[in-house]
């Protein structure tokens, strides 16, 4: 009886992806840091990251520098994801804050308690949405034939519901321990502490596993 060739996990697929390009990874942290300084360019520069990142999880363009690459993507979507950028900011923002807002109330009273669980699961399937919507940006959906990139991003999202809630927890969670354990943590986000919460991220959002 002929034996499948078993597939890898999650986990074992995606700690074999960082450590085949470690050094790619570390390039993408950071050019990400440095296109998103003035903050606003942080669209731009989540495109240009999910498109390195959709490269390397397909193993395709292996042979080509990362730094032409990540720039090529970032200028040629910039006026596309400009705009997606600053919602992200805003809609994070304000769904950040009132979660902060109801969960510090709701510490004194459970009236609150709906609230700040609603809040919650804004900010998640906000986050969610964008993710897709910056994939798709990334992978050229304007020109595919998308006629609304937010509800082809928000399709993607409930599609792959499964796999984008363990993908942003998982980011949640890498991103959260590396800013509660700051200043120690300086080097690992210099390094490698954006890029990999973001590649687990686009892995979800992708859908697929070479």
């Amino acid at each position: 009886m002929d034996k499948q060739p078993r597939t890898p996990g999650r986990t074992a697929f995606i700690l074999s992806v960082i450590t085949e390009n470690l050094w790619e990874l570390v390039q993408l942290n950071l050019l990400f840091l440095l296109t998103c300084v003035p903050l606003v360019t942080i669209g731009p520069a989540l495109t240009a990251l999910d498109a390195c990142f959709s490269d390397i999880l397909q193993k395709q363009r292996r042979d080509e520098p990362i730094l032409p690459r990540y720039f090529a993507a970032f200028r040629s979507r910039f006026l596309a994801a400009l705009p997606w950028g600053l919602a992200l900011l805003a809609g994070s923002f304000v769904l950040g804050f009132a979660l902060f807002w109801y969960g510090s109330l709701a510490s004194g009273s459970w009236l609150y308690v709906p609230f700040t669980a609603l809040s919650l699961l804004g900010l998640i399937f906000f986050l969610g949405i964008l993710s897709h919507l910056f994939l798709l940006l990334a992978e050229g959906g304007m020109e595919a034939g998308e006629t609304s990139l937010p509800k082809a991003a928000a399709l993607r999202a409930l599609t792959r519901m499964k796999q984008t809630l363990i993908g942003l927890a998982a980011a949640f969670i890498l991103l959260a321990v590396q800013f509660l354990l700051l200043p120690a943590t300086v080097p690992l986000l210099l390094s490698l502490g954006l890029s990999v919460p973001g590649l687990i991220m686009a892995w979800a959002c992708m859908g697929r596993r070479e």
